[in-house]
């Protein structure tokens, strides 16, 4: 596993930022809110809790911690009294690391591993109630884990290649129809700074045409490496003030961005104070007379998985909606995602988030692909939505029609979206993406702070994505679990920024323990252009040598994949939850679009 990682790593040109030429530094406006000590802050950006003395501080107490007195304590995700008993027999791996580890001011582990305990105490209580397992079945979560779990596309291996082999590369830029991954187009999704001295996060999404015509630069241009098109942009992007860049990419391109705001900027904004009261997730009950309870599904198994049986029809792309289709299929449930091969997708994500999936393609400006779609909703338990605002609303399939097929067959069904800003206020409308959230809720500018850098640095990692996938697959158990104690529809939302403000509200590391991480991690200390690509690889480079405990071959599982080479194997980060009884695992590994024909196996 060493031999690849270092392999990922060396695609690492010479042009790391360590010895980039300097950008211009600019200081944003509300900075001094941020870094002087003397000025008024939100408690939970800068205080971490009294019982954190760097003596008895673990990443096992936080994330015991932030299971049993936040989450389960927390009246807005409605846990049932069943999760509640269970949670006692949910504890945290003590060999995993013990230190907080990532180069991070935020909590990212702690809070992984706190909602993956509340997922393995979800699933514990369902199969327990399924499969009249011993009422004592106890989970055990690893926090390692947990944390490899939010960069694990970059972790796998496919036919024995790592991600960075040439090979497997030219495999998966299929899918990169609009050369997204080009020097130029790529870098359109990074952070610049504005005329106005502020900063403004572009994103390009999965086609950079629009935010590159937007600032009138050409769409193709050929530079000689990172920093050449870097420069380029930036140029483009210093033109224009910060807030005319915001309304004019949303609400003109109807292409994401966003600007840079620290915590108390976010919470300020009428966005931050529309969604300020609502919970890492919303779970909104539809009881009706022809919905009566849904018992679970009937099934022979030897894995006592809670969700075997269930049927969910996969709606998204990118990161965030394909996790939460990925951990339903590792607990159990059939999933079929509908993609388009026509369309652009993120191939190496794509490679990684198809486990556990059967992929279909469809093409739902048809009316053909609209009929394929309905049939396989009529025979679904869940439906997962991860377009656009509205997308499938224009398209005939948002909650309201989808919730009107439950009531016509007498048996409910639970919708689940996910979105960037949320489900309420001004900027609900918005297309967003991991990046978009880091900047705008405040996460780049605490990890500016940690670095004590007067830009804006952004994460390293998309760890909103993948943690939002894992508070959405807790929704989703939730609202199965009653339907089938209530019977009724369900509609779950979750957005990528109340995951972010969930984490900024736990703190952040301790002034020692930030200290600890910088001198762990110099090289760590990166620049307001460095996007994940660059940030991921010096990390990658690093990580063998400051944690080599995280690349241990037993977090590693293996699966025959169906990626087209026949009898192909892949290695892929595994599940960071341990039951006594129940064994969590795919049925099926990763897929390419458009494999198998829009049906459910059992019509196979």
């Amino acid at each position: 596993m060493w031999r690849h990682i270092h392999h990922i790593a060396e695609t690492a040109d010479k042009y790391h930022s360590a010895a980039c030429p300097p950008f211009p530094r600019r200081k944003f406006r509300g900075l001094a809110a941020l870094f002087d000590p003397g000025l008024p802050m939100h408690a939970d950006t800068t205080r971490h809790t009294m019982a954190e003395s760097e003596d008895s501080y673990t990443i096992q107490k936080e994330a015991s911690r932030i299971l049993h007195s936040v989450l389960l304590t927390d009246a807005r995700l409605q846990i049932p009294a069943s999760v509640q008993a269970a949670a006692s027999r949910t504890s945290f791996d003590a060999s995993a690391l013990s230190a907080p580890f990532l180069p991070a001011p935020v909590k990212c582990t702690e809070l992984s591993a706190a909602l993956w305990g509340l997922l393995a105490t979800f699933g514990n209580a369902i199969a327990s109630e399924r499969y009249e397992l011993a009422a004592d079945q106890k989970v055990v979560v690893n926090s390692d884990v947990a944390s490899i779990f939010l960069i694990s596309f970059w972790l796998m291996r496919v036919g024995g290649k790592p991600v960075s082999d040439p090979a497997l590369v030219k495999r998966y830029s299929v899918y990169d129809t609009t050369s997204q991954f080009t020097f130029w187009r790529r870098l359109v999704t990074n952070l610049y700074p504005t005329r106005d001295g502020r900063w403004f996060h572009l994103h390009g999404g999965l086609n950079s045409d629009r935010s590159l015509r937007m600032l009138g630069l050409p769409t193709r241009k050929d530079v000689g490496d990172e920093m050449e098109a870097i420069d380029g942009i930036s140029d483009g992007v210093r033109q224009f003030d910060a807030e005319w860049l915001d309304i004019e990419a949303n609400e003109y391109w109807r292409q994401a961005g966003g600007i840079c705001l620290t915590p108390e900027e976010y919470r300020e904004t009428e966005q931050g104070k529309a969604v300020a009261d609502d919970g890492l997730y919303l779970l909104e009950e539809f009881p009706h007379e022809k919905l009566p309870p849904v018992p679970w599904p009937k099934v022979e198994t030897k894995t006592y998985r809670p969700l075997e049986g269930i049927k969910i029809v996969d709606l998204t792309r990118a990161i965030a909606g394909p996790t939460i289709a990925k951990l339903a299929a590792l607990f159990g449930a059939t999933v079929v995602r509908v993609s388009n091969v026509k369309l652009p997708d993120l191939g190496i994500v794509l490679m990684e988030s198809n486990l556990g999936k059967r992929d279909t393609h469809l093409d739902l400006k048809t009316e053909e692909g609209r009929a394929a779609l309905l049939h396989l909703i009529q025979d679904a338990d869940v439906v997962l939505d991860g377009y656009r605002p509205g997308a499938l609303e224009k398209l005939g399939f948002g909650p309201t029609y989808v919730h009107e097929i439950a009531k016509r067959r007498g048996k409910g069904i639970v919708y689940a979206r996910e979105n960037c800003y949320g489900w309420k206020g001004p900027w609900k409308h918005r297309s967003g993406w991991q990046q978009i959230s880091d900047a705008v809720t405040g996460i780049a500018w605490l990890f500016a702070r940690m670095w004590d850098s007067d830009e804006p640095v952004m994460p390293f990692l998309p760890n909103s994505d993948f943690q939002t996938g894992i508070v959405g697959c807790i929704a989703v158990m939730n609202a199965l679990d009653k339907r089938a104690k209530k019977g009724g529809n369900y509609l779950v939302s979750m957005s990528l920024n109340q995951l972010n403000s969930f984490l900024i509200s736990l703190g952040t590391q301790s002034p020692e323990v930030q200290q600890s991480l910088r001198e762990m991690w110099p090289k760590m200390k990166l620049r307001s252009y460095d996007d994940i690509h660059r940030q991921m690889r010096v990390l990658l480079s690093d990580l063998p040598e400051k944690a080599p405990q995280l690349l241990n071959p037993k977090y590693f599982s293996t699966i025959k994949a169906d990626l087209g080479v026949p009898d192909e194997e892949m290695v892929f980060v595994g599940p960071a939850a341990t039951y006594e009884t129940t064994k969590l695992g795919y049925d099926v590994g990763s897929c390419l679009r458009g494999t198998h024909e829009a049906k459910w196996p059992n019509e196979e």
